[in-house]
């Protein structure tokens, strides 16, 4: 979407649109470094898992995506190398979904490749005059909002 001035475009158009440039970016920087397979619908995963392992419902919850959306994409990325599934240490009859050593490698990757891909954005930001930090801004920004909203269950 090229931004026009003739029509009123909203911030949350704008920070989508970026989002998804960003995202776009990153798959082709992976891709170009070997990392074939990577998907913008691999990310929820990636984003979400903890170090140790993280059930599929907990990841589901913290992508806002339905359990039965989460176990398939987790079952994809299981044929895909980047994850295993073993028994919960702390619930026998649970189980953890973990990072293989494909998908530590692919998150090491890709954690240099975003703060490149953030590095120019901030620099674009600064070109437009627009000098802060804009990391602790939007997290201010969001801790305010999940403040304001924690005790109403308000959701936008």
């Amino acid at each position: 979407m090229a931004v026009d001035s003739a029509r009123t475009v909203t911030m949350s158009v704008l920070l989508r649109q970026m989002a998804r440039l960003m995202t776009d970016e990153l798959i082709e920087r992976m891709s170009a470094a070997g990392f074939d397979h990577q998907s913008a619908t691999h990310h929820p995963v990636f984003e979400n898992i903890d170090p140790g392992g993280t059930r599929v419902t907990v990841l589901a919850a913290r992508a806002g995506m339905t359990h039965q959306s989460m176990g398939e994409l987790v079952r994809s990325m299981e044929r895909l190398g980047y994850l295993e599934s073993r028994v919960d240490p702390s619930d026998g009859r649970a189980r953890l979904v973990a990072l293989t050593s494909t998908g530590r490698n692919t998150v090491r990757h890709a954690i240099g490749e975003i703060a490149d891909i953030e590095r120019a954005w901030l620099e674009r930001f600064r070109g437009a005059g627009f000098d802060v930090d804009l990391r602790g801004a939007l997290v201010a920004a969001l801790r305010a909002y999940e403040s304001e909203h924690v005790d109403t269950g308000a959701r936008s």
